[in-house]
Order: C-alpha cells, then structure tokens, then sequence
C-alpha cells in the first residue's frame, strides 16, 4: 500500500470517504479543495478526521499551487469536479475548466513535480 495520498475534491461526499478509509488504514492524506459549496464540498464530512490530514484550499485549475501539493505524493485521486449537467450547459467553459483542463494540469504536475506518482481518476 503506497503511504501517500493526495486527494482532489476531498471535501465533498465521495472524496471524503475515501479519505476517512485512507486514514483508517494508517495512509498520510493531503485533501485539496476549492471548497465551492456548490459542487459539494463541506468541511462537516471531515470531521471524522480533523487532525489527522492535510488539509489544502486550493482549486484544481490553479497550475501553480497543483505543481506544489502534488510533490511526494504516491497515489492522486482525481476526484474533484463540476458536476451539475445543467451548470455544464449555462456555462460550458467554467465545465472544461473544472472537469477537463484541471485533470490534463494534474497529469502535467505530475510529469514535471513528481513523476513517480500514479493518478487514480473516477469518471
């Protein structure tokens, strides 16, 4: 089992759960979230284990803060995203954004900041 984990969108429902199993199993986790209420994140669905992560309040499409939480770390889980089909059709450039752009800004921070790492991304 890697030691590290770095969890996108690790605030909302999904992503929060993975990383209360994650600390369960004695794995060092870093969560990184924009923390829009919008797409689901809330700090309350940490709370099981407050004090025992890192947390980062960072978005995803943010290139140079990606470059550095993503060093070190062995396992990224991609998880965080713009879910909503109809706020993808209002605005679909803020959709690429989040759901497309972000995930090629992770794969390129890990090729240039930690090319050890392995991407996990849920679709």
């Amino acid at each position: 089992m890697p030691e590290t984990y770095l969890v996108t969108g690790g605030a909302g429902f999904i992503g929060s759960n993975l990383a209360i199993r994650l600390v369960d199993l004695g794995a060092r986790v870093q969560i990184v979230d924009s923390m829009l209420p919008a797409y689901g994140a809330d700090l309350a669905n940490l709370e099981p284990v407050r004090g025992k992560i890192r947390l980062n309040f960072s978005d995803v499409r943010d290139q140079h803060s990606l470059s550095y939480v993503i060093q070190g770390e062995d396992l990224i889980f991609s998880l965080a995203g713009q879910v909503s089909h109809l706020d993808s059709m209002q605005d679909p450039m803020t959709d690429l954004e989040i759901n497309c752009r972000s995930q090629l800004s992770i794969l390129e921070s890990c090729r240039y900041n930690n090319p050890g790492g392995k991407v996990v991304f849920a679709s």
